[in-house]
């Protein structure tokens, strides 16, 4: 249960000064983002409701014209013709090109000009005329969201750069930060402390020089973009370092005395090994302000890390909610083996972890329930480890993927569609050699439940889902049919949240959300299906609307029949069928909250010292991919190898060596503007390199020396859980399984991935087929 201190209207200041301004931040993106969608919706109905909408708008916008609509040409004629005498008589060069005034040309001009200007008394007229205060307030309503939309907008760096330092800062005090070990020891306290002073430090100076250079050259009369931010970063990094400093003279007292100087080293956080790194090799070249530069570049695709920081909300938020136990409940009357069940697991895993972005958030969302239930199955202890870490990276390559949106952002030589579809395919290669090594691995007999007993069960458990089902199919209609927008990569960062704050408002506070959301729902189906029934009308008649085909429409029927005919079903189960007790009622757990504002406020407070931790880890990752870029390293590869398995076996190399020791948004960045156009050079088609690359950094996750997310893992299991699986005796397979069997599936894959299809033309085909986009 939860303590009082928790429970009340108290808050401490972290809460105030940093997860109140980071949920701030985080509902104006969603404002932003649903905001364009809502301004386009706006306009449509605008458009529906009044003709020539567009012209309507600007009522009280366009001044009366000034312009005479009715001239006299004559006179006019005259006027012009003595004017262009006069400047011909006052020309002392005029005589060399003539001296005649040519009246037709004069004419023709004064016509066009009488006929611009009866244009625009006409289209002021048609306003005054038409405008009515339904008009006027409508467009007050729609001007206005698009002046805030767009006035935002202008901002997202800066809603970025606040986002960044906030919540580093809130990791900084809260000890959050990534690093190979905690730190448990005064002399690991020290040691970390002392790292991230150096790194803060380091990060302002450079800030410091970044600024200095951009103000040189503004002096010399270059245009410089986005100037203020300087003002920002050199005020967070001089917050990040005095708190360092505070923290190395004032540690904690808690610490445990003793530890060693050699593992204290492993206590200092990546983000500061590799600031130091880069920095102190930046310094050498005498580029001083290059971390700055590159952490610039971060700025410019604002967008997608602030998608990823909606993200790690939509995983917190997922923390706070029963769903996890839900779905291993209605897996548990199977009675699976362990092996059968982490490959169920890791079945399921994959599409929310591809919905929070796939960079880990949802092994610190549901990590800790996915352990705990593969060791209550019977799962070995480093089997459950293992399976664990691979359930937050499994959903790489499947939509809507935030990696995959920035790889198509990058370049233009791939499409979203064309990496899902692919990854779909591998996505289901990688599952099928867990299941194989998984079950060469196993200790016991493979068993599972009779079907005629487990199904009846497991069909009963799924009712206690069906209010999530109806909560979240409302959500989602209500965005594809009124606003117009699809749960894909481009808007699952604003649709998610919206499920999931009503998931928390129905399991938190009381039923009657569901009933509201019943009834909406109801009222949603019967529209959409009056729709379908219009647009069957139009597909039997033969009169199909400009802009789609047939097929299109006959597919869009079948896609909202079965959406609508599956919505309907849960309500008629929900409340026409008689169903027992559907609450399981799962015991209270520490960081869950009972209620939904401490359940809001759990998941706000956790999501800021992750985004801090994860976007301070892939902003330095980036400039350690300008170190590798401006190293040279990477273009002593020659432009064209021998043949293209020499160029295969050195590209798949270099793309696992820069996965294990980089971050992946940022090693994207890096192989975009390095690697890539070596393998496309040759003979390596854009789609197979890709997809070798983000196999390559779904092993990255896994493997040593970082192996992220077996670091998360960790955090979420508890060190003494991670100690307690550790074997003394057995076979080197044994005691090290927790990351030999992941990097065995992986790496299995990523061969067969990357030589494979250069062997059958057929299977390439079929493995990487393009995608035909409509012009």
């Amino acid at each position: 249960m939860e303590n009082t201190s928790t429970t009340s209207a108290k808050r401490s200041p972290i809460e105030w000064f940093s997860s109140l301004p980071t949920l701030i931040i985080l509902l104006l993106t969603i404002f932003l983002s649903s905001g364009e969608v809502i301004h386009s919706q706006l306009l449509k109905i605008g458009e529906n409701t009044w003709d020539e909408y567009f012209l309507l708008r600007g009522a009280g916008v366009v001044q009366e014209p000034t312009c005479n609509p009715d001239p006299n040409i004559d006179v006019e004629l005259q006027k012009a013709v003595e004017k262009k005498k006069a400047q011909m008589e006052a020309d002392p060069l005029a005589s060399i090109f003539g001296t005649d005034v040519d009246e037709d040309a004069l004419r023709h001009s004064l016509v066009s000009s009488r006929d611009i200007c009866r244009g625009k008394w006409e289209r002021f007229n048609t306003i005054q005329e038409k405008v009515t205060p339904g008009v006027i307030a409508f467009r007050t309503l729609e001007g206005g969201v698009a002046q805030v939309v767009t006035t935002l907008g202008n901002y997202k760096r800066l809603l970025l750069c606040l986002l960044v330092i906030i919540c580093a800062a809130t990791a900084t005090l809260s000890r959050h930060h990534i690093s190979l070990r905690p730190p448990s020891t005064r002399k690991d306290h020290y040691v970390s402390t002392f790292g991230q002073l150096m790194a803060n430090s380091m990060l302002l100076v450079s800030s410091f020089m970044y600024r200095q250079e951009e103000m040189n050259a503004m002096a010399d009369g270059v245009q410089v973009n986005h100037f203020y931010l300087h003002q920002f970063w050199i005020a967070g990094f001089t917050l990040l370092t005095l708190i360092s400093l505070y923290q190395l003279i004032r540690p904690p007292k808690d610490m445990e005395e003793g530890g060693s100087w050699g593992k204290a080293l492993l206590t200092i956080p990546l983000y500061s090994f590799m600031c130091l790194s880069a920095g102190s090799q930046f310094i050498e070249q005498g580029y001083y302000h290059g971390i700055s530069v590159y952490l610039g570049m971060m700025m410019e695709l604002s967008t997608l890390f602030l998608s990823l920081a909606l993200y790690i909300w939509i995983g917190m938020l997922l923390r706070q909610t029963k769903l996890a136990h839900l779905v291993f409940d209605v897996l548990r009357p199977w009675r699976m083996s362990p092996e059968l069940m982490c490959f169920v697991v890791l079945a399921v895993a994959a599409l929310p972890t591809a919905y929070t972005g796939a960079s880990g958030i949802f092994v610190i969302a549901a990590g800790a329930t996915i352990y705990n239930e593969l060791v209550r199955a019977g799962a070995r202890k480093q089997l459950a480890l293992a399976a664990t870490a691979m359930s937050g990276s499994m959903g790489v390559v499947l939509r809507p993927c935030l990696l995959v949106v920035i790889i198509a952002a990058l370049n233009n030589s791939v499409t979203t569609d064309e990496l899902f579809t692919s990854g779909l395919k591998l996505f289901g290669l990688s599952l099928f050699l867990f299941f194989v090594y998984s079950q060469f691995a196993r200790t016991s007999p493979a068993r599972i439940a009779p079907f005629s007993e487990a199904f009846p069960a497991s069909v009963k458990r799924l009712l206690p889902l069906l209010p999530y089902v109806i909560m979240m199919g409302t959500v989602t209609v209500v965005f594809r049919d009124l606003l117009d927008t699809e749960l894909n990569e481009n808007y699952a960062p604003i649709i998610l949240p919206v499920m999931l704050l009503a998931v928390l408002a129905y399991e938190k506070t009381s039923e009657l959300f569901l009933h509201i959301f019943s009834v909406a729902l109801v009222l949603l189906l019967g529209y959409s299906f009056y729709h379908m029934w219009e647009m069957k009308g139009l597909l039997d008649a033969g009169t199909i609307p400009h802009g789609t085909s047939a097929a299109d429409m006959k597919d869009m029927l079948w896609e909202l029949f079965w959406r609508n005919g599956i919505l309907a079903a849960c309500l008629v189960f929900r409340y026409l069928v008689k169903t027992p007790d559907m609450d399981p009622h799962y015991k209270p757990e520490p960081g869950v909250g009972e209620k939904l504002e401490s359940s809001l406020r759990f998941a706000t407070n956790e999501t800021t010292g992750h985004i801090g931790a994860l976007l301070m880890l892939m902003a330095l990752s980036v400039s350690t991919g300008g170190i590798i870029e401006r190293s040279g390293l990477l273009e002593m590869l020659p432009e064209h190898f021998p043949s293209v398995w020499v160029a295969m076996t050195l590209l798949v190399v270099t793309m696992v060596i820069i996965g294990m020791i980089m971050d992946p948004y940022g090693a994207v960045i890096l192989v975009n503007a390095t690697i890539a156009q070596v393998a496309f050079d040759n003979g390596i088609a854009p789609l197979h390199f890709w997809m070798i690359t983000l196999v390559a950094f779904e092993l990255g996750y896994l493997t040593p020396p970082v192996a992220l997310n077996h670091l998360l893992t960790r955090h979420v299991v508890g060190d003494a859980e991670v100690e307690s699986a550790r074997l003394e005796h057995g076979s080197f397979f044994r005691r090290y399984e927790k990351y030999l069997l992941p990097i065995a599936v992986m790496l299995t894959s990523l061969l067969m991935v990357s030589y494979l299809p250069l062997m059958s033309d057929s299977l390439h085909h079929w493995l990487f087929q393009k995608i035909a986009t409509g012009g």
